[in-house]
């Protein structure tokens, strides 16, 4: 922005003049604008302008080639920094951060500040920053003050790029979530940016947010809640955010004079995006519901004899439930998704208890009397639906017998799939699950047929002369009658 009042005539080089029209005319949907007056801050003793100057479609910029005439009253088109080729990437970095956050002030110092801490990036024509500081009057330490400031902040914030990164956290045991978060590739090195810095837009598939959408607005940094869906034993959730209109990068606009006065770099609406993308797999959380169905191994017995119950596993389907038997993760390693053969079936233990001898039949009841008497307990290690045996209890005496069967999910252990399965209960009396137990008819004794009141000796006599009785008349019948010879 050297420009005094006063009029000056310059010549602008043939090649001078193509290499600008090429920048021009390459850029689609150029538009070209006039820059019409003086924006924001001073004017010195000797006329010389330091600030802001604006264009006529309502836009200020910061003057880029000190040392060069006035752009006001000269055609101009915009150009992208990096079709120009004028600076590095460091400093583009800081121009764009400087023209983003100070060229469309309406503080004079701020701007006079703003143009020499361009100048100070872009070069300043072997002049010094209070050279142009002066300009500024009573202001003048003021001014160079916070252009300083503004070349150290700019070297310190400005950045080349950003980018994002999902971390999809899904736990079957708890609570799943997504976290995004965003790293900024400043000059001075890599910076993660605090939670909730920005916004950005998150899209789910295979879960959804604890509204039952698919899609949010989400802030970085922080862990959004989302509730995994479908029936399969496991479940797989992709993620894809993306943060639009980032303050950040190095991307600069020019107003590009048609002659050979100033350009203008202009500030430019935060335009950086940042994507992401994350996966990730699990079992599936979703509860599943065992039962069992049992048959006793013997419905009669006699006391002595050992019986044991034969388990049929299989699990319930329904609204709310996984329609197949839970898997769990081989704690051998990190993720389900790490190796082939990583999942498991969720263990439970099936609980049996034979309860006996009653005396009287056994009638069908939601639960046992809470005294009944115990045989025994026994249980059976079951993984997924089958059919299992249990150990043998011993019938002692005689009487009704039944089993009864329980699955307790405490006893199993969370992080072994003990909190996704749901408790189960038998009834009580099944008809397939009694055993009746009698004695056997003893052997007729001496003693059993005194107390019928037959002398047992008596007894043996009268049977000892029956069967003599029976032989003889055996032998006369079996004697045939002699027939004599005539």
């Amino acid at each position: 922005m050297t420009h005094r009042i006063t009029t000056f005539t310059t010549a602008l080089s043939l090649g001078g003049l193509l290499f600008f029209l090429s920048l021009i005319f390459s850029v689609p949907g150029a538009r070209a604008l006039t820059s019409s007056d003086h924006g924001v801050g001073y004017t010195s003793s000797t006329g010389w302008w330091l600030g802001t100057y604006s264009l006529d479609d309502g836009t200020r910029g910061f003057c880029l080639q000190a040392g060069r005439p006035s752009p006001v009253g000269h055609p101009a088109d915009y150009v992208e920094g990096d079709q120009l080729g004028w600076f590095s990437p460091a400093q583009s970095a800081q121009l764009a951060y400087i023209s983003r956050n100070w060229a469309a002030t309406d503080d004079r110092l701020t701007a006079a500040a703003g143009q020499i801490a361009t100048w100070m990036v872009a070069g300043m024509n072997d002049q010094t920053p209070d050279f142009y500081a002066a300009r500024a009057g009573a202001d003048a330490a003021g001014v160079l003050d916070r252009a300083n400031a503004m070349v150290a902040e700019s070297s310190r914030e400005a950045s080349l790029g950003v980018t994002a990164t999902a971390d999809v956290r899904l736990s079957d045991q708890g609570p799943s979530s997504v976290r995004v978060e965003l790293m900024v590739d400043r000059l001075s090195g890599p910076h993660e940016l605090a939670p909730s810095t920005h916004t950005g837009r998150l899209d789910l598939t295979g879960a959804t947010f604890e509204d039952g959408s698919t899609s949010a607005t989400i802030e970085n940094g922080v862990d959004v809640p989302i509730l995994p869906t479908g029936d399969e034993q496991t479940v797989s959730v992709s993620a894809t955010a993306v943060f639009a209109a980032l303050p950040y990068g190095d991307r600069i606009r020019v107003a590009v004079s048609h002659d050979d006065v100033q350009s203008l770099l202009v500030a430019v609406p935060a335009s950086a995006a940042a994507h992401a993308g994350g996966e990730g797999t699990v079992v599936s959380p979703l509860p599943f519901q065992p039962t069992v169905r049992t048959v006793t191994s013997a419905t009669d017995a006699q006391p002595g004899a050992t019986i044991s119950d034969h388990l049929v596993v299989d699990i319930e389907k329904g609204e709310g439930l996984l329609p197949h038997w839970g898997l769990r993760l081989d704690p051998q390693v990190d993720d389900a998704s790490d190796a082939v053969g990583a999942l498991l079936p969720v263990e439970a233990v099936v609980e049996s208890s034979l309860l006996g001898p009653f005396a009287d039949e056994i009638v069908a009841a939601p639960a046992a009397p809470a005294d009944a008497p115990v045989v025994c307990t026994v249980e059976v290690l079951v993984s997924g639906p089958g059919e299992y045996d249990t150990p043998e209890c011993t019938l002692a005496a005689p009487g009704y017998y039944v089993w009864v069967e329980k699955i307790d999910p405490s006893r199993t252990p969370a992080d072994q799939g003990g909190t996704r399965m749901r408790p189960w209960q038998s009834t009580f009396g099944i008809a397939s699950e009694i055993t009746r137990v009698t004695a056997p008819v003893p052997a007729a004794t001496p003693a059993m047929l005194a107390k019928t009141g037959i002398d047992p000796v008596g007894a043996a006599w009268a049977g000892g002369v029956a069967l003599a009785a029976g032989a003889s008349a055996i032998i006369l019948g079996s004697r045939r009658p002699r027939v004599r010879a005539s």
